[in-house]
């Protein structure tokens, strides 16, 4: 969740910017500004969705590890986050606890 809150304070400092660049009375640099700025913060934004998602799955490693290890009766909160993330980002059919701590294991 952390990094929605990040996501959420670099938008509505965006916002806060962008107000100020229609200040602009030239409509040649208002127009440059809006397409050099809303382009980068779309990019911006598609990479920081894509890079959330492999980058959580190695922070849970250890906790991957340990719920292997203990038969699944060791369930640390990076793995329940990532065991969340995985049945909220992905479609039918999912692996099993198990299936997706071996994977975490394995891949990462």
């Amino acid at each position: 969740m952390e990094s929605w809150k990040i996501l959420t304070a670099a938008f509505l400092v965006f916002i806060n910017a962008d107000a100020m660049a229609w200040e602009v009375e030239n409509p040649v640099e208002r127009t440059l500004t809006v397409t050099t700025i809303v382009p980068t913060m779309i990019l911006g934004g598609t990479t920081a969705f894509t890079v959330q998602g492999p980058s959580m799955m190695k922070k849970t490693k250890d906790d991957a590890l340990a719920f292997i290890g203990s038969d699944g009766e060791i369930r640390g909160a990076q793995f329940k986050q990532a065991s969340q993330y995985y049945r909220s980002t992905y479609n039918a059919p999912l692996m099993s606890d198990m299936q997706l701590a071996q994977t975490i294991a394995a891949s990462f």
